[in-house]
């Protein structure tokens, strides 16, 4: 019985050895088993299978996506090109497409929309034009019109308007013909503008010393101030009187706000009381009335040797009945017309919104050109509209009409000019 139980015992343990060797084995055979198909099935799971379409599409290379467009202060085209008559012959023998209107966004960029309501108001004017006799003047009157229209309707609005629009006049008309499209269009135009404005800024130093500020002469030094010269370029002159003359000129405009006298008289006391103490510091021999002491006597002495106690060195009578170009080169700078009565500034007006803009070469004839189509235009609007004091347009013949005109109306212009006119003996052909 003994030997049976240890037979038995010998058993079991032969059982417990053999069971962890098939155990063993078994668990290698499951590690080995694969799906017939795995690594395809691994490919796919990386790489998945694409459609035919989409395919063919990976050969050409993909296009990056479209930046969000940046809307700037200016529309592409804007402002539009002052008419020259090689444009204006292409338009009227190839009349372009009408512009597309941009599409801006649906809130704000008011000032863009403004931009592209003039740009679409001039294409039908300009091919209107095509139609006249005289293109040409009818497009440069369109384009004054539209865009002058253009700045009547950025003021009707509190935000910042266009640059040029804080400008009047034949200053406007050159700041907006020296765009960015007009320096393609036309450079030897831009080239004129720059000239003016040079010519402008290079005018000398006034006579020294200043007038006294006077309840005579107060309006001159408001009205005119804008004329008078403007800080000197680089190379310009400098020194105590030109520090005062531009000192005297930035209080002078802080006072022309309301018109002080008061203001206006102690700026230029004060400028002459530290335009003394200047000199001192940087000349041995001053000036005779600085060392008349100070106070009244030293003011007195500054009154009577001004030049031009009435600051009227910028106010000219001149004729406009046969603008030269010496002439027109006065009247294409900054001026101020003072002479009010009609016809006069209409007729002005038509002469600069045309021929400013053009060379310097281009000017004079463009001018008497003006003249002559602006006064056969007053003499047909109906009389209600204008009254003919002179009676110069009952004169049927368009000579003898021109010359009253000349007579009556043209003969004695007064303005102010930045840049002087010529004497009146100046023979200006």
């Amino acid at each position: 019985m003994a030997a049976f139980g240890l037979l038995l015992l010998l058993l079991g343990s032969a059982v417990t050895l053999v069971a962890p060797e098939r155990h063993r084995h078994v668990a290698q055979e499951t590690l080995v088993l694969q799906h017939p198909h795995l690594e395809q099935l691994l490919q796919e799971e990386l790489d998945p299978p694409l459609p035919p379409d989409i395919l063919a599409a990976a050969g050409q290379a993909p296009s990056p996506p479209e930046p969000p467009h940046m809307w700037g202060s200016a529309l592409d085209g804007f402002p539009p090109a002052w008419p020259v008559a090689a444009a204006i012959t292409r338009h009227c023998n190839d009349p372009p497409r009408a512009p597309q209107t941009p599409q801006l966004p649906s809130t704000a960029f008011a000032h863009l929309r403004r931009q592209a309501a003039a740009l679409d108001a001039l294409q039908p004017r300009l091919t209107a034009c095509c139609r006249r006799h005289a293109p040409l003047p009818c497009a440069r009157r369109a384009w004054t019109d539209v865009l002058d229209g253009f700045c009547t309707d950025e003021f009707g609005v509190k935000t910042r308007q266009f640059h040029c629009c804080r400008q009047r006049g034949a200053a406007r008309r050159r700041c907006f013909a020296q765009g960015p499209d007009a320096i393609a269009a036309a450079p030897a135009t831009v080239e004129a503008a720059t000239a003016i404005v040079t010519s402008w800024e290079l005018v000398g130093e006034p006579p020294f010393p200043p007038g006294e500020p006077t309840e005579a002469n107060m309006g001159n030094i408001c009205g005119l101030r804008g004329l008078r010269p403007g800080p000197p370029g680089p190379n310009g002159p400098s020194g105590p009187r030109v520090r005062l003359r531009m000192r005297l000129e930035k209080e002078y405009g802080r006072c022309a706000r309301d018109g002080s006298l008061a203001c206006a008289h102690e700026a230029w006391q004060k400028g002459l009381e530290r335009y003394c103490r200047e000199e001192s510091a940087v000349k041995t021999r001053q000036h005779r009335c600085c060392q008349r002491g100070g106070g009244r006597a030293r003011g007195r002495c500054f009154a009577s040797a001004a030049p031009h106690p009435a600051y009227d060195r910028e106010l000219h009578n001149v004729s406009l009945a046969r603008p030269g170009p010496a002439l027109l080169r006065s009247l294409c700078a900054p001026t101020r017309l003072l002479t009010t009565r009609a016809p006069v500034p209409e007729l002005l007006g038509a002469v600069t919104a045309a021929c400013c803009p053009l060379p310097p070469e281009e000017r004079s004839p463009c001018a008497h050109e003006q003249l002559s189509q602006a006064i056969a235009t007053l003499c047909a609007t109906p009389s209600d509209a204008w009254r003919d004091p002179q009676g110069c347009c009952s004169q049927g013949d368009p000579e003898r009409r021109r010359r009253c005109f000349n007579t009556q109306y043209l003969a004695q212009v007064t303005l102010g000019a930045a840049v002087a006119p010529p004497p009146p003996e100046h023979l200006d052909e």
